[in-house]
């Protein structure tokens, strides 16, 4: 591909997919605090997360299925419509 071509000449870069986010993406990404998330996570309530060296990263399936985790509980708790 030449240079005149290539998708970064206009500008516009493909959207990279992420397969985990860093706390501030996870935060971003699902509108919450990162302090909700700490105190989610002191309850037991948080999503699974892995180590990256000393940084925490969560994986899609874990935020996804923390999601649904929450879900869950907002239904049992007649909180959810």
């Amino acid at each position: 591909m030449s240079i005149e071509h290539s998708p970064a000449r206009d500008g516009k870069q493909p959207l990279a997919r992420r397969s985990a986010s860093t706390i501030n993406e996870f935060c971003e990404d699902n509108r919450i605090s990162r302090t909700a998330l700490y105190k989610l996570w002191a309850e037991g309530r948080g999503p699974r997360y892995f180590l990256n060296g000393t940084h925490r990263r969560i994986t899609d399936e874990a935020a996804a299925d923390w999601r649904r985790d929450m879900e869950a509980a907002a239904i049992a708790s007649g909180a959810a419509q």
